[in-house]
């Protein structure tokens, strides 16, 4: 998104826009990123109203954050959906499943969409939470290489290098990079490192009617896990900074249970998109953006990784990731002054497990260490097939912008084919796919498919030059997760039987979610000052929560239950001096479920009105840039406001204050270079003691299992980049 108004501070936004999107330029993901530029959350965390994003680890370097976005949870592949040039590639699956696999340091820009979004937005698995386009920076037309390296406690080392090519005489531009990121863990033993390559080329062709760009990346990942609390730990501030898994093994299996060898995961993924973009006639643009990923991956897991964890039965697990995607994205757009009618098309195959476990091994543990116990899960997932259709419309009539679109979305929940494990030897998953095995009938199911309509429509006028008010309403969607139920009818498959209900009267009751989403703000921008308050309202359907069905006379996990959020967000920039800039964002938001919850036979969750986990109902952004000269100074504060571990709003998890200082000198013209920037990051710098992450479901009750983990310390990380 871009507008030609100046824009006073570090974010960037459309006058004309109906709808809720807050754009930040390549010098704003720079600045507010993060020491390892890794993390594309961090700067929204930073920045946006209505974004709770932090970390267990001190850089953004694990990517295990949970992810709030308007108090929708966006941290696992159901509700967000995040693109890179338009196209969903990569699939978070949670727990770090899947990572951060781009450098943002060749991020152009992100654009963060909240509440209703436009048609030719929001592809994946589910847009509920937002939706997050990244947009790659490109081949540079002037040949240049960029150098960079930081480093800083806990062992923090970051090495980023890229080279482009500049225009070449056949007008092809081609760029290459690399980076390496190591940090030990801040509390335990372990560690994480990540080893990055990213390359492109692009080509016009034609006087520029045709061209096309490719693009390829690989990532490898590793890292160690930190280990949660519970909420009766998170009163004590003692264990904020030492508590953790065991270092060594003793040959005790009590306490080699909670070993931090056995809590771990490691990933490696790839990934090439691409566009080629057609200019017909005047006024037409055809564009073809095709894509493929996947990644493969290990996780290794034991009770002491659960905050409910007691060490019974001493074992650990290894579960197995497999990822393979492949879609396109097909858009014919029309200028016809004054409207612009974009018409388009997005299929996507997908082939992934977890969810449901497909690949879950169990061994136990020994004074002489361990020894494989058996198969805890062996199936075979089908494929997600997407498709969706889309048209989205906007005018333009002088001072009135109209925005109209209507989307269809078509999608298929997998196959299960799931194998009796009794006597399987141990092995890799493939290999045992290979031999002859034994079908559990009552634990498969056929594909069971999905559609909903997704309409949207805006209008934004412009009162005045500087200001202008919007109102815009969007239906949003998830898919949930079948992990939930597939466990739950593993569990009590007697029980659901002797009902006569099967595997697949499950999959055929799970719906998509659904949220009605509206949103009524204005924008005033006068080129040194800018501010934007939205109120925003919207009711969740279908929403997956843990009930009781008399049926059976227990409870799972169903897609009954509904949901509203109200609150308002605030977004303020003011260029004080031509030195000095100040910028702000708020947001209040109460997210609550709008019935009570029947839990069991005669129980009932009184929720009715309870704030959802991890949803505070404030959050207070606030900084300012300084500059002089070569010397730029950013100081930010966040604040967040008390939250919930659990639905009944029993648990009580403290609010936090946290101050950064950001700090960068830039020397033009030296040693041959263009320029060297010296930077120093300066995180936690009050040294808070706070619970940064809260993983549980939104009906998490005390009887759930429910993770608490602690922000990092202060530290400082100091860095040297030079421009060539």
């Amino acid at each position: 998104m871009t507008t030609a108004q100046q824009q006073p501070g570090p974010i960037v936004e459309d006058h004309t826009e109906p709808a809720s999107v807050t754009t930040l330029p390549h010098s704003t993901i720079e600045t507010f990123g993060g020491p390892a530029q890794t993390n594309p959350y961090a700067a929204l965390n930073a920045l946006m109203p209505s974004v709770n994003s932090e970390t267990m680890d001190a850089y953004g370097l694990v990517n295990e954050s949970n992810l709030r976005i308007r108090g929708f949870s966006a941290y696992t592949f159901g509700s967000l959906s995040q693109t890179v040039n338009g196209a969903p590639i990569g699939v978070a699956t949670g727990n770090g499943a899947s990572g951060y696999f781009i450098d943002m340091e060749n991020i152009d820009t992100m654009s963060l969409f909240r509440g209703p979004i436009p048609a030719d937005h929001g592809f994946g698995f589910g847009d509920a939470a937002g939706a997050l386009d990244m947009q790659v920076l490109g081949p540079k037309y002037i040949r240049g290489a960029t150098l960079s390296q930081k480093i800083g406690p806990f062992g923090f080392n970051r090495s980023y290098a890229r080279l482009d090519s500049g225009e070449l005489p056949s007008r092809t531009r081609i760029f290459g990079s690399f980076s390496h990121s190591y940090a030990e863990k801040w509390r335990g033993t372990g560690d994480a490192d990540r080893v990055n390559f990213m390359g492109g080329m692009a080509q016009p062709l034609f006087e520029d009617r045709l061209g096309f760009e490719i693009y390829g990346l690989y990532n490898k990942y590793r890292q160690d896990e930190y280990r949660p609390l519970t909420y009766d730990q998170t009163k004590s501030q003692s264990f904020y900074r030492g508590y953790d898994f065991t270092g060594e093994m003793t040959g005790v299996p009590a306490t080699d249970y909670a070993y931090y060898g056995y809590n771990r995961q490691y990933f490696d993924e790839w990934g090439f998109f691409g566009k080629i973009e057609a200019k017909p006639w005047e006024g037409a643009t055809a564009t073809f953006r095709p894509y493929y990923a996947g990644a493969t991956g290990r996780r290794y897991n034991t009770p002491a990784n659960s905050s409910k964890g007691g060490g019974s039965g001493y074992n650990y697990t290894v579960m197995d990731y497999q990822q393979r995607q492949f879609g396109y994205l097909l858009q014919m757009e029309q200028k016809i002054s004054p409207v612009t009618v974009k018409v388009g098309y997005w299929y996507q195959n997908l082939s992934l497990f977890p969810p449901a476990p497909a690949s879950v091994r169990t061994f136990n543990l020994l004074g002489t260490g361990s020894y494989f116990a058996g198969w805890s899960n062996l199936t075979n997932i089908g494929d997600r097939i997407f498709h969706s259709p889309y048209i989205q419309t906007k005018t333009d009539l002088g001072p009135l912008h109209l925005s109209a679109g209507l989307r269809y979305l078509y999608v298929n929940f997998p196959s299960v084919t799931t194998y009796n494990t009794t006597g399987l030897p141990d092995g890799s998953y493939d290999d045992l796919l290979d031999t002859a095995l034994s079908t559990n009938g009552k634990l498969s199911t056929k594909k069971s498919d999905k559609d909903v309509w997704l309409p949207n429509a805006g209008i934004s006028y412009d009162l005045t030059e500087h200001l202008s008010a919007r109102f815009m309403y969007g239906r949003t969607y998830a898919c949930p997760p079948q992990g939930p139920f597939y466990n739950a009818y593993a569990k009590m498959s007697a029980k659901f039987l002797a009902k006569g209900i099967t595997l697949q009267d499950l999959w055929d009751d799970m719906k998509l979610e659904t949220a009605d989403n509206f949103d009524l703000g204005l924008r005033y921008n006068n080129g040194d000052f800018s501010i934007a308050p939205t109120f925003f309202y919207s009711k969740h359907y279908n929403k997956q929560v843990t009930v009781y069905d008399s049926n059976i006379a227990s409870s799972y996990s169903q897609t009954n239950a509904e949901a509203e959020s109200i609150g308002g967000e605030l977004e303020a920039s003011w260029k004080v001096q031509p030195w000095l800039t100040v910028f702000g964002a708020g947001s209040y938001n109460h997210f609550t479920f709008t019935k009570n919850l029947d839990t069991a036979l005669n129980t009932t969750l009184h929720i009715k009105g309870n704030q959802v986990p991890d949803v505070p109902l404030w959050q207070v952004k606030l900084g300012l840039t300084a500059t002089y000269k070569g010397l730029s100074v950013t100081p930010t504060y966040r604040y967040m406001d008390q939250r919930y571990g659990e639905i009944t709003n029993n648990d009580r998890v403290d609010g936090y204050h946290i101050v950064d200082l950001s700090m960068a000198y830039t020397i033009p013209n030296v040693l041959k270079s263009k320029q060297v920037t010296l930077t120093l990051d300066f995180q936690n710098m009050l040294d808070q003691r706070y619970v940064a992450v809260i993983r549980g479901s939104d009906d998490s009750t005390t009887d759930s299992t429910i993770y608490y983990y602690p922000g990092a310390p202060f530290n400082v990380v100091a860095g040297i980049k030079y421009e060539f």
